[in-house]
């Protein structure tokens, strides 16, 4: 099944399983927040913090199912995370907020 995402999403979900960190980052706002596992990334260096870490950590990728749009514009994705971590693959709802084509914020939930 082929889900249709904003341009920034398709690119985050894409370089979920590659090295650039950098142009991971690129992907979010100088004041994104993230939330992942009730802890939360405030801002660039954070979230590459956040990305360096998880991606030393494991090897994995995400491939969005399902998107929904909320009421206030913000998108929910559902995507299959599957790696090389305790529980794969999993199921995930990723909440993107957009702000000028880049992501806002982030809220990662089972």
């Amino acid at each position: 099944m082929t889900v249709t995402v904003p341009d920034v999403i398709d690119r985050y979900y894409r370089l979920i399983g590659e090295p650039d960190v950098d142009a991971f980052v690129a992907c979010f706002t100088d004041d994104a927040i993230v939330a992942d596992q009730d802890r939360t990334y405030d801002g660039p260096a954070a979230i590459r913090a956040w990305r360096e870490r998880t991606a030393a950590e494991y090897a994995y990728d995400a491939v969005p199912e399902t998107v929904e749009e909320e009421a206030g514009g913000n998108l929910v994705v559902t995507a299959l995370v599957s790696g090389t971590f305790p529980g794969s693959p999993v199921r995930q709802r990723h909440r993107f907020t957009l702000r000028d084509g880049l992501i806002g914020a982030l809220d990662i939930r089972p």
